[in-house]
């Protein structure tokens, strides 16, 4: 299966766990984000570019939650010593935990975890391909705009170690991101965490 359905697929179960996770709260938003690779070699021949993420969000205990993704990235670069095309692709589906501090409608959010990243290169020399797990921190602020909808500002930093050819090479990189989702139920009232009494047949 190539990468490209890889990513549709995922992205489609990120939003399917999601769901159904509906009772215990959950979002689910889509988001596009600039990423810059800190691999030197990496950055020489593709240089920075745009990519694409889809994520959901479960809550675990109250502004703990467990977040799941799948980002997409593909360049085009040139092979350094002939100048011929070639492309890349990194696509890491990824799972992790988060803290959430409320404020108001703004909702300040930081989280780590880990990653499996698939990687391919194609040009005319050949085509390489790896899979390895990474790590992942992520940090932001979502601004709830109407009911459910919200807008997400994020930073994040990848890291993944690869041997493609006997070179060793980072294909992670940091990434600023801007999307949107939708809440549905994530968030509760301080007073809706409160037990409620159970009371045994007899007392009723």
């Amino acid at each position: 299966m190539k990468i490209k359905k890889k990513a549709v697929w995922a992205a489609a179960l990120v939003v399917l766990a999601a769901g159904q996770a509906g009772a215990s709260g959950f979002a689910i938003g889509i988001s596009g984000f600039y990423f810059r690779p800190v691999d030197q070699a990496f950055k020489r021949v593709y240089g920075p570019g745009p990519g694409i993420e889809a994520e959901g969000i479960v809550r675990l205990w109250r502004n703990l939650d467990l977040w799941v993704g799948a980002d997409y990235f593909q360049k085009r670069g040139e092979l350094t010593f002939t100048g011929e095309e070639t492309t890349v692709r990194v696509f890491p589906v990824k799972a992790g935990l988060r803290f959430r501090i409320p404020a108001g409608r703004f909702n300040f959010h930081a989280g780590a975890g880990l990653g499996y990243f698939f990687f391919e290169e194609k040009n005319p020399i050949g085509r390489v391909t790896e899979k390895k797990i990474g790590f992942l921190a992520k940090a932001g602020c979502y601004i709830k705009i109407v009911k459910g909808l919200y807008v997400d500002g994020y930073f994040q930093y990848s890291y993944c170690s690869i041997r493609p050819l006997d070179m060793e090479a980072d294909i992670g990189g940091m990434s600023l991101g801007l999307g949107i989702g939708y809440d549905f139920g994530l968030e509760k009232k301080e007073d809706e965490w409160k037990w409620e009494e159970v009371r045994s047949p007899e007392k009723r």
